[in-house]
């Protein structure tokens, strides 16, 4: 999927509140051969990963030392209509062919591979978990624009939780089915409004996940959600968002990386390090090559703020001149530049000044009963 939108390079870590919350540093360009990557896990202290749709049935291993495939595995029974996330549990590695831009599919599927075959040859045979959505009744072709697309899930308790890319309501939506053999009905459980796409997702033991994303309204601006203190058990109360708290962290990359893949890769119980890949995007006459990046998220922080849903709060204008005003009033207002510098700050206003600052792009993040909410403007 090709996007056209001003260049904007930039590298910058970003701040909430007072403190350092996210830092993400480049590991290295992948290669070629998985320049459409579209799913992470860590397994075995080996990275493994995939590529999206009507591309071969294989799964690869990255050195994460140098990004180089040093192993190819296929499934030989299996089609990559569509892969877009891989997840694992104990005993199985599981692949979704899930995405779905067009809506119309009823061919969904998952493919669970034993880790042992995994581990022990370079072509294995998959079993077939089969399913549909219990509320869809309308299968009207209708590209990018239906709530009906997929490109993340997780194995939580038996159960296959998969997370919606609602590309009509910005918002996600959460499925379940059991994670065995035969054909099921995904029964919706949970619903947030997301306010972007979500593209992967990765569980962290049983009381944690988190959903990567982007914002086409942004230009291809990535976000992630943190989901934590799940209170969930399968089969009755998988309602992830409600019984939950969840964040969202915006601005950790620049625009033109669309990330596809997200995998957990341990913690130190103050901090989370994860990996993230986005699939090569060309926009206009500028590429964006396929790469892995690490982040390193400090949740003391993270944790001190909650996610604005749906409350009216407004910021605007957008473009903006020599004022930005708010709906409501702010605790407190930060403006950085396209460096990550913080420009400008204000506490305790509806309005912020802004004629002192140049032409350019600044991402603007408020403080507001106790809630952060970010955003990408131009000025």
């Amino acid at each position: 999927m090709k996007y056209n939108y001003p260049l904007f390079i930039c590298f910058f870590t970003v701040f909430l509140s007072k403190a350092q919350t996210v830092v993400t540093s480049d590991k290295f360009n992948l290669p070629e051969t998985v320049e459409e990557t579209s799913g992470l896990i860590y397994y075995d202290n080996k990275l493994i990963t995939h590529n999206d749709s009507g591309n071969a049935a294989e799964l690869y291993e990255i050195d994460t030392s140098n990004g180089s495939i040093v192993r190819t595995v296929s499934i030989t029974n299996a089609t990559n209509v569509d892969w877009e996330d891989i997840a694992q549990d104990n005993t199985y590695i599981y692949i979704g062919d899930i995405g779905n831009n067009y809506g119309n599919r009823t061919n969904l599927k998952f493919y669970r591979i034993l880790k042992t075959d995994f581990d022990s040859s370079t072509n294995v045979t998959a079993d077939v978990i089969n399913y549909s959505y219990a509320d869809q009744t309308d299968f009207t072709s209708n590209l990018n624009n239906n709530n009906w697309d997929s490109e993340a899930f997780v194995v939580y308790d038996n159960y296959l939780l998969i997370f919606s890319k609602n590309w009509a309501n910005n918002e996600v939506d959460v499925y379940t089915i059991p994670n065995t053999v035969g054909t099921h009905s995904a029964v919706k459980v949970s619903t947030y409004n997301s306010q972007g796409l979500i593209t992967g997702a990765d569980v962290v033991g049983s009381n944690k996940i988190y959903l990567s994303g982007y914002s086409v309204s942004s230009n291809i601006t990535p976000f992630l959600i943190e989901i934590y203190n799940l209170d969930i058990s399968a089969p009755l109360n998988l309602d992830v968002f409600t019984n939950s708290k969840s964040v969202k962290l915006n601005n950790f990359l620049p625009f033109g990386n669309q990330v596809e893949g997200i995998c957990f890769i341990e913690t130190n119980g103050f901090s989370d390090t994860l990996y993230i890949s986005n699939e090569k995007l060309v926009a206009s006459i500028f590429t964006f090559p396929s790469k892995l990046r690490a982040l390193t998220i400090d949740n003391s922080t993270l944790r001190a703020f909650n996610f604005i849903k749906n409350d009216g709060f407004i910021i605007h204008p957008n473009p903006f001149e020599n004022e930005i005003k708010f709906s409501d009033n702010a605790e407190e207002i930060k403006i950085y530049n396209s460096l990550g510098s913080c420009v400008l700050s204000q506490n305790a206003t509806n309005s912020i000044n802004t004629s002192e600052l140049s032409p350019g792009f600044y991402t603007i993040s408020v403080t507001y009963k106790k809630m952060l909410v970010t955003k990408k403007m131009i000025k």
